[in-house]
């Protein structure tokens, strides 16, 4: 599986990722459904955070491999990343740490063309 959706850096396009992702992962026809709704919950939450603190537009992705799903997030730029790991003097969420809690790797990076990508990985059985 390697697969990709754009979207505007809108709340209202946060439900048509979640629809894509959750499709997208279905036709693949070998994800237990816990998977899946994990996978599903850090598209939202990463698709989220881009749509509140990036510039777009944006595009997810979804790439499968036999031992995990690589999900990213990419945009345009804007505020900082952080790790949740690292304390917050004041909360501002518990999405980053949600994705956290159900992913075995996750980070970020900078693109050449001044945009970022928010990614995780997911360990599947097999």
């Amino acid at each position: 599986m390697r697969e990709s959706f754009d979207f505007d850096v809108n709340p209202r396009e946060i439900r048509l990722v979640r629809s894509w992702a959750r499709e997208r992962l279905a036709a693949a026809g070998d994800l237990p459904d816990e998977t899946i709704t994990d996978i599903v919950l850090i598209m939202n939450e990463l698709a989220t955070n881009a749509v509140r603190h990036a510039a777009g537009p944006a595009r997810v992705r979804l790439l499968r491999s036999d031992s995990a799903v690589w999900v990213g997030v990419e945009d345009a730029g804007g505020a900082a990343w952080f790790d949740p790991a690292v304390p917050l003097p004041t909360p501002i969420g518990t999405g980053l740490t949600l994705v956290a809690a159900c992913s075995h790797r996750r980070g970020h990076f900078h693109r050449g063309d001044g945009g970022r990508t928010v990614w995780a990985e997911i360990p599947v059985a097999s």
